[in-house]
């Protein structure tokens, strides 16, 4: 409970982890209850039919961004998480198993292919891909490869511990989510 009035009180909250984890809903489900601007990168590194901005001018907007005094930002993109970690008074990490998230990206690119569910997260002009391997491979990989950089930058920068939910289980995550409905 105390984390959650820590979240509350906060004015700008970072979600990063896998794809899949949940970073987008949980945004938006807080960007509602804490009025605040919610941000997705994908929405920022994507351009129309799923060409990748360079990265100078992400880097620049993502800059440009977290300059607002209040926001939710969530997304992965190791090279601006130091940017946006240290300029967060609040993170959320989600550390779910690989196998959690690859289910749930496979789960919603059916959903999304079939319009039974609708992504806020996706730029313009980009359309819910089916199977992409590259993808699946990046997801399976991410605990691995990506993961213990992000713990060693959030160490580095010497980011406040109490300040900072990690979600490994699922039932971490509902118990949260229960908490901020009761809370927020």
């Amino acid at each position: 409970m105390e984390k959650i009035s820590m979240l509350k009180n906060s004015s700008r909250i970072l979600l990063i982890g896998c794809s899949g984890s949940g970073k987008s809903s949980l945004a938006r489900i807080l960007g509602g209850k804490l009025n605040l601007e919610v941000i997705h990168l994908d929405r920022l590194f994507w351009k129309p039919g799923w060409e990748a901005r360079k990265r100078d001018e992400f880097y620049e907007i993502v800059s440009d961004q977290i300059k607002k005094e209040k926001w939710i930002m969530d997304g992965n993109y190791s090279k601006t998480l130091r940017l946006r970690a240290q300029r967060s008074d609040f993170i959320i990490l989600f550390d779910f198993p690989s196998y959690i998230c690859t289910y749930r990206i496979f789960k919603r690119s059916f959903k999304g292919k079939l319009s039974l569910e609708k992504r806020y997260d996706l730029a313009d002009g980009c359309s819910e891909k089916w199977f992409d391997m590259e993808f699946v491979k990046f997801t399976w990989n991410f605990k691995k490869r990506i993961t213990p950089f992000v713990y060693n930058t959030l160490n580095d920068i010497g980011f406040d511990k109490n300040r900072i939910v990690i979600f490994k289980k699922l039932s971490q995550y509902s118990k949260f989510l229960t908490n901020i409905n009761k809370e927020l």
